[in-house]
């Protein structure tokens, strides 16, 4: 279930994305959130807390745990800090110590002058292929993780990083809008014929992308929806505040833009981090760049073009996408073999997003729409 931890709205999403799902019964985590919670306050005292208990979890050999937690502390990190590239090789070096759920294939799937990382879970017996990739910020191995909520489907499941995400970024690929290319390039490298894809939170954007273009692809599942990447920013902004930045962008007035988002910036955790994680994502060196970047993230235009089976999943309370969309993104889904739609509640649970706290109640959907 989704828990309340601390009085800051993205700190526990964080922390029941990263735990809940997976340690809720686990003696070990409980008992290290009850020293973890306390010393929460800020930026800093989240990747020092998260990290003490690391280093803790990786010395007795609890690498899903370690794991879990450098992935945490990480997340604050800015780019420019040494310590982010620390956390991120000891969060997958102790994730591949710990994941023994699935027999796998690691793959370097050729993409441009470099290569997106890829494992193929393995399903004894299984006639068709799955392939699921993130959004702005997780990583594969964070998504191989959520794959035990699909076990015993017919699908062999192939998870990869794409452009702007994980490996691939630190391997130089930023972000893109037009997923069908990563999409094609892993079709291509395991010759096949027909697969379906499944995309998370900012992937629920890339699916419906890459489906308009990829014929290849029969079935589609946005895990949440995502219409596109500005509504993200949008969210949780006074709408006095939107409005004036969205005439500022109309206008191109980068200097404005830039100097209204610097100064949220320093006082909004959450802000902060959106923009200097997408700015770390596309290459981006200014707010204004990044915010010309998203719009280049719709789906507008782009619902005519999905004629596949495609299921949305939304929850009611997401702070990142406004449940509003959902009726925007039926009706533009105007040729497409199949609409199949879930709401979450809080009466449900799931409501949060991705259905952060219930990750299984969206996981039944797939697989009964799979």
């Amino acid at each position: 279930m989704f828990k309340s931890y601390v009085d800051n709205e993205q700190f526990n999403l964080q922390i029941n994305r990263f735990l809940n799902d997976f340690y809720q019964e686990d003696e070990r985590a409980n008992q290290d959130l009850q020293g973890i919670i306390p010393r929460l306050k800020d930026a800093e005292s989240w990747y020092e807390a998260w990290l003490d208990y690391a280093v803790m979890r990786e010395e007795r050999q609890d690498y899903d745990l370690a794991s879990v937690y450098y992935q945490a502390a990480e997340f604050y990190v800015t780019p420019s800090d040494p310590n982010k590239e620390k956390m991120y090789h000891k969060f997958r070096e102790t994730f591949y110590k710990g994941f023994r759920d699935f027999d796998y294939e690691s793959y370097q799937i050729p993409y441009e002058d470099s290569y997106l990382p890829a494992v193929k879970l393995v399903t004894p017996g299984a006639r068709k292929t799955l392939l699921v990739f993130a959004g702005y910020d997780a990583y594969m191995e964070e998504i191989l993780k959520m794959m035990n909520f699909l076990r015993g489907i017919d699908y062999h499941i192939i998870v990869f990083d794409g452009p702007g995400q994980g490996t691939a970024l630190k391997n130089g690929l930023k972000f893109i809008p037009n997923w069908e290319k990563p999409v094609a390039a892993v079709i291509d490298y395991f010759k096949l014929d027909r697969v379906s894809v499944l995309g998370a939170s900012w992937g629920g954007y890339f699916a419906m992308r890459a489906a308009a273009f990829e014929k290849r692809i029969d079935k589609v599942i946005a895990f949440n929806i995502f219409y596109c990447g500005l509504d993200a920013l949008k969210m949780r902004m006074p709408d006095d505040v939107w409005n004036k930045l969205s005439s500022l962008l109309a206008a191109n007035d980068a200097d404005r833009i830039n100097d209204m988002f610097y100064s949220m910036m320093a006082s909004n955790i959450d802000l902060n981090w959106k923009i200097t994680k997408g700015m770390e994502n596309t290459g981006d060196t200014t707010p204004f760049g990044l915010l010309k970047n998203f719009e280049k993230h719709t789906m507008a235009g782009l619902g005519p073009l999905i004629n596949q089976d495609v299921l949305l999943l939304a929850g009611e309370e997401d702070q990142y996408v406004p449940i509003g969309r959902l009726p925007q993104i039926q009706q533009e889904l105007c040729n497409a073999a199949s609409i199949t739609t879930k709401v979450f509640t809080r009466e449900t649970g799931g409501e949060q997003h991705c259905q952060a706290g219930h990750r299984h109640l969206a996981f039944n959907e797939m697989k009964k729409f799979l």
